[in-house]
């Protein structure tokens, strides 16, 4: 079988490859085509992407805010053409303290540290947006429905388009030279040139590790979570109604059902290790976190928060969170829920005791539906008035 790099270096000549019948047709759209050059080096203090990582750990190494830390509006000078003020579509990612924040009919760059300056610069995009963006390379990706857009993080100025599509916060997500997209099926796109290879498979989330992709799906058609390798053959499926993206940390797949079931698979061969059923949680969206021997079970749309030891799926503590639409964010010995009608709260990692809560009525916020670690404190992104807000 051809590695992965000889796979992607063949396909912008070839028309279409029919390895095991799972790779399809080849296309790359050329509109605005620029290649992107240069060194791909991380930036410093990122989050580039939805959970963190390609792994979707949810893992920080930043502080958590100050107790007596204040709320700014991240847009309140970010209008359109009419001087309205723009929405977020989507949790942010952040590098080097600016944040580029999915908005109505495009991107925009903020300024963390002067966020009532306006955009460092806007993009107008002619895709619908749903999905967070991805940062790798010098370069912001953005899925949208229609195609998936690489901007110069810079300047804004367009690199290429590729006809691949992402729904979902965790839909995107790079390794190496390539950005994997998980829409109707995965597609691995090469992020330098954006040529595209199909792969026929099931995916609307995904997560990644060194040699996998893991996908969910969960509609009429389909249900379960499936991994494939880096050629898109694929390597096993489990059956059941995952939701969430899953979580892949050294070779273990964790993933939580629409029932409050979470599970730890083989990331290799697909073996369950594990089953734990979780009272109080239900219908988790936005997936788990992972950091050392723990996982953290966010409550979704039930009433209770988990942590669980990551080898036996065993119960080390559970919280009265309330709602909880996001993924946790896990620091050095912290980990915080944002807590949908409340507010977000910090526990301590090993015992589940409350350190601190910000009030959602003190801090004049709406319906908590994710956290983005930042330098001494946290984006958050308010779903029901699709507001975004820093907390530090």
């Amino acid at each position: 079988m051809p590695s992965r790099r000889a796979l992607l270096s063949a396909i912008g000549t070839a028309a279409s490859i029919g390895t095991a019948g799972c790779i399809g047709q080849i296309r790359r759209e050329l509109a605005g085509y620029t290649p992107i050059e240069g060194p791909c080096d991380a930036p410093t203090g990122t989050w580039p992407t939805a959970g963190g990582d390609p792994g979707r750990t949810g893992r920080t190494t930043t502080v958590q805010p100050a107790p007596d830390a204040t709320a700014v509006d991240l847009l309140a000078s970010v209008r359109d053409e009419e001087g309205q003020q723009q929405h977020a579509l989507s949790l942010p990612v952040v590098a080097d303290g600016i944040a580029y924040i999915s908005v109505t009919g495009g991107l925009v760059a903020v300024d963390l540290n002067a966020p009532m300056d306006g955009p460092i610069w806007s993009r107008d995009l002619d895709v619908g947006i749903t999905a967070a963006p991805v940062l790798a390379c010098g370069a912001i990706f953005i899925p949208g429905t229609d195609h998936l857009t690489a901007l110069n993080s810079t300047s804004g100025e367009r690199y290429w388009r590729a006809d691949a599509v992402g729904f979902s916060d965790t839909s995107a997500a790079v390794l190496e030279n390539s950005i994997y997209v998980a829409g109707f099926s995965p597609a691995a796109v090469d992020i330098r040139t954006g040529t595209v290879q199909w792969l026929e498979g099931a995916g609307e989330t995904l997560a990644l590790d060194d040699d996998g992709i893991y996908t969910t799906r969960s509609d009429s058609q389909v249900s379960g979570i499936f991994a494939y390798d880096l050629n898109g053959e694929e390597r096993w499926r489990v059956s059941g109604e995952f939701v969430g993206s899953a979580s892949v940390l050294d070779g273990t797949v964790w993933v939580a059902d629409c029932q409050g079931t979470a599970y730890a698979i083989d990331a290799r061969t697909g073996e369950v290790y594990w089953s734990q059923s979780l009272p109080g949680v239900n219908k988790i969206d936005a997936g788990l976190a992972v950091a050392g021997d723990e996982v953290f079970v966010p409550a979704g749309t039930g009433t209770t928060s988990v942590a669980l030891d990551a080898a036996t799926g065993e119960i080390r503590w559970a919280v009265d969170t309330g709602i909880v639409t996001g993924r946790p964010v896990v620091g050095d010995d912290w980990v915080a829920f944002g807590r949908t009608n409340d507010g977000v709260s910090v526990y301590d990692r090993s015992t589940g005791e409350e350190r601190i809560t910000w009030s959602r009525t003190e801090y004049h916020l709406g319906t908590i539906g994710g956290l983005v670690p930042v330098k001494e404190g946290f984006v958050i992104w308010e779903r029901s008035s699709l507001g975004l807000s820093l907390l530090r």
